[in-house]
């Protein structure tokens, strides 16, 4: 009987293990090679983190959460056209910057399949076409926003609950806390972030991102600042929350509101805005000097996002439903009806 040669195994197998062994490295540090994000990335406007970032417009398309899918991430053009779905999981607080989408996955209640069931919350990271989800921070946010190459968000847990963090847009064991103060992460102009104090003042404060370092700007009693040019728009706590602007090259403070507010966002030269406190609560539209105020919808309204050819809102505390109407022209509102029927043939085919 011809006896067996093993000298190749023993060759061999040393090999496989060398492979799989660096297959291994890889795959565990993939998640910190990416390519690169322009420092003067800004993930998201203003107005749509304060709306919980359910859309996001980047580089010719809209990224949204739908309702009619359990907020599952979606693609389309600006004018709801080509719609496609990404990603299966509930999202909030959708940034884009480089070739990658940033986003809280709040939990698992979207669609259904693989994806779904091996749904976790945290901050992710994905590619624009939904693939190669990476998840960056397991803990919860309540605010998150793309800086250059790194996130900045309002980071809760059970031990410290709500403190400031950064976190590298690549992925890293090295999170930073900066501070314990709430930061509201949604104004963010030329590396700085603007925020209202909460803890020890209502004042204009800015957070630089070079530095991480945080001043007092202004000494207004300020809520929810926007800073565009060089005025601050916010909403006056000396004044019932009305709408108001600051102008920083004069100091001239101006009303542009007569009633209380709960939300707005700005978009290029409009202004929508729900009102508070009035027997008729509704949705407004004005022009960004305050003139030209018309109603868009009556009724409580949140989640107010804008995009160039779109404002999308939802009702109070009504999850399953959202409107729209055109951002610029004629107040026309529906039920954004494309979502609702991609939805549908998503249901059907899976």
């Amino acid at each position: 009987m011809k006896k067996k040669n093993y000298k190749p195994l023993l060759f061999i197998i040393p090999v496989i293990l060398i492979l799989l062994l660096l297959l291994g490295l890889y795959l565990e540090n993939r998640s910190t090679i990416i390519s690169p994000i322009p420092k003067d990335t800004i993930g998201n406007t203003a107005g749509n983190l304060r709306g919980e970032g359910r859309f996001c417009e980047y580089d010719g398309k809209v990224y949204f959460s739908n309702p009619y899918d359990g907020d599952a991430l979606y693609v389309m053009n600006p004018d709801c056209s080509e719609m496609k779905k990404l990603i299966n999981s509930g999202v909030s607080y959708i940034n884009a910057g480089g070739n990658y989408l940033f986003y809280y996955l709040q939990s698992s209640s979207g669609g259904s399949g693989l994806g779904y069931i091996r749904s976790m919350t945290g901050i992710y990271r994905a590619k624009l076409n939904g693939k190669e989800s990476s998840c960056l921070d397991k803990d919860m946010a309540t605010m998150m926003v793309l800086v250059g190459d790194e996130i900045y968000c309002q980071h809760y847990d059970n031990t410290d609950f709500s403190t400031f963090h950064k976190i590298p847009a690549a992925g890293s064991d090295e999170e930073i806390e900066l501070s314990t103060d709430i930061v509201e992460t949604a104004c963010v102009v030329g590396g700085k972030i603007y925020y209202s104090g909460v803890v020890d003042d209502h004042y204009l404060h800015v957070w630089d991102t070079e530095t991480d370092t945080d001043t007092i700007l202004w000494d207004g009693n300020t809520s929810y600042p926007t800073i565009i040019d060089h005025y601050v728009y916010f909403m006056n706590v000396d004044y019932d929350y009305r709408l108001f602007r600051y102008d920083f090259s004069n100091g001239e403070l101006m009303a542009l509101t007569n009633e209380r507010l709960d939300f707005y966002n700005i978009y290029d030269n409009v202004i929508f805005y729900q009102t508070a406190g009035t027997d008729t609560p509704a949705l407004m539209r004005m022009n960004i000097d305050g003139s030209g105020p018309e109603v868009v919808m009556q009724g409580v309204y949140n989640r107010i996002n804008t995009t160039s050819t779109y404002t999308y809102f939802q009702p109070f505390e009504e999850n399953g439903v959202i409107y729209r109407t055109s951002t610029f022209g004629p107040v026309a509102v529906d039920q954004f009806p494309e979502a609702e029927e991609a939805a549908k043939e998503y249901r059907e085919d899976n």
